[in-house]
């Protein structure tokens, strides 16, 4: 049984995760640990490097395994974290679950949501809160979350850990110039939704392709998948573990 490290997405932070590594921990039998990367939550006041290598090594230097075994799961950006770490250190996780994540080697034009621009672009033009509103729009889909709140809860996260724009530029040009490696040496789940508007599911079918992973898709949920149907995570997760024939605590 190992224990599982969280990687978050595109300018978010570790509180992003909300109560998923709770429930991820109590479905697995596992310990679930979440990191900032440089740049955002507890690392706001230094700027995120601008690739995807110098921000796995920026985390891989902070984060402390000790002599446990770890696996883990990234989502969005933190899914190209997580395939860029597993690649170069391969011995440092026992798997790895990527989350609705793809990159510009899957990215294909056509298809392409060219509505999601304006949330980002005019982001410096909107209040805290219209913000993160207008982001939830784009990247929940479950009509049961409370988005008001939830909006709410991460514009007050904006004002208690501001990220440089530095580092907002500095994921964006990560992420755009980000390499698919051509191989990922441990086994590897991937989880996406067809109802996502901002990250096309398509890319994780390539994905699968590329590394002749299992794909699981979700018929209904967006971008954030572990906010919109955590259960489900949760359950694809422990179900895939159980064919590997890991044991669950």
């Amino acid at each position: 049984m190992t224990n599982w490290l969280l990687l978050r997405g595109l300018t978010r932070d570790q509180r992003h995760w909300g109560e998923f590594p709770k429930r991820l921990s109590a479905a697995l039998g596992s310990r679930v640990v979440t990191i900032d990367p440089p740049g955002f939550g507890t690392q706001n006041a230094r700027p995120s490097p601008r690739s995807i290598p110098e921000i796995v090594d920026d985390i891989r230097a902070r984060f402390e395994p000790g002599d446990e075994k770890w696996s883990v799961l990234g989502i969005s950006l933190g899914g190209m974290m997580a395939m860029n770490w597993c690649a170069r250190y391969p011995r440092e996780f026992q798997r790895c679950v990527l989350v609705n994540t793809g990159g510009p080697a899957v990215f294909r034009l056509r298809g392409f949501n060219w509505g999601v621009l304006p949330v980002f672009a005019g982001r410096t033009l909107r209040t805290d809160l219209a913000h993160e509103s207008a982001v939830l729009a784009l990247t929940a889909n479950n009509p049961a979350l409370d988005v008001a709140t939830l909006a709410r809860t991460w514009a007050r996260y904006q004002t208690e850990a501001r990220p440089l724009p530095a580092s907002i530029l500095g994921q964006v040009m990560a992420a755009a110039t980000f390499r698919l490696p051509q191989h990922i040496p441990i086994p590897l789940l991937i989880l996406a939704s067809k109802a996502d508007r901002l990250a096309p599911y398509t890319m994780s079918e390539r994905l699968a392709q590329r590394f002749a992973a299992p794909l699981r898709l979700h018929e209904k949920a967006g971008h954030d998948l572990p906010l919109d149907d955590a259960d489900w995570v949760c359950a694809s997760v422990a179900d895939w573990l159980t064919a590997q024939g890991e044991p669950r605590g």
